[in-house]
């Protein structure tokens, strides 16, 4: 079993009846659509925009067993900043100019967080855990919790990190993956099928490599992908 730990969000769709979006998601989609079992850590708001994000994961196969729920903060939203209006400048008809994607409320301190005593919980629930990846940042007491629930579990360690920011203390043995600081959703896609690779028993270089090429993702730079 993979686990996701991350803090999903609420997205409009087409179809009107909602889903769920966010880097955590993504990753877990990613997971699942590679024959992966999946189980998303995370919190939403007691409100209909939660329910609507528990209803979209069970749409794509992903657990969410472990999917709290805050009832004094609200889930959030992703929204989309139009890009800036380009005056003097043709744009290709193929080239619709994308807008920057927020999250209401706009302060984290004001959306559902995860706190070490909500990862220990779940971990110790999710026993048959192989793989744990952390797709956000979080507090130390929270980053601790994860990697002695990973160790507890004999999972693998898979820690996302910001682009340009300092991995925290980590086991020699966890894998670390600098997210691009922009990205069109094939970050999530490679470390989703990364997860499902260890998940499967292949090697650490060889699961990368072959995520990487199924996903059609560019590195920025030349790095590879820190591990113990």
């Amino acid at each position: 079993m993979i686990v996701v730990i991350g803090l999903p969000a609420y997205a409009g769709s087409a179809s009107g009846e909602g889903s769920a979006g966010g880097l955590a998601v993504d990753i877990a989609a990613a997971a699942r659509a590679r024959g992966g079992s999946v189980e998303l850590v995370g919190k939403v708001g007691d409100d209909g925009a939660g329910d609507a994000v528990v209803l979209a994961l069970g749409r794509m196969g992903i657990g969410h067993a472990a999917l709290l729920r805050d009832p004094a903060r609200p889930t959030p939203v992703m929204t989309a900043h139009p890009a800036p209006e380009v005056t003097g400048a043709a744009t290709a008809e193929d080239e619709e100019p994308r807008g920057e994607v927020g999250l209401l409320p706009a302060d984290p301190a004001a959306r559902p967080g995860l706190e070490a005593g909500d990862i220990s919980l779940a971990l110790r629930y999710l026993a048959e855990t192989r793989v744990v990846v952390l797709a956000e940042p979080l507090f130390e007491a929270a980053v601790a919790a994860v990697i002695e629930g990973a160790a507890f579990a004999v999972a693998r360690l898979v820690v996302v990190v910001p682009a340009g920011a300092t991995p925290p203390s980590l086991p020699p043995e966890a894998t670390v993956l600098e997210a691009p600081a922009e990205d069109d959703g094939s970050f999530g896609r490679v470390v989703g099928a990364f997860a499902a690779g260890l998940d499967a028993g292949t090697e650490s270089a060889v699961a990368f490599a072959d995520a990487v090429k199924a996903s059609g993702w560019e590195p920025v730079s030349d790095k590879e992908p820190v591990s113990g």
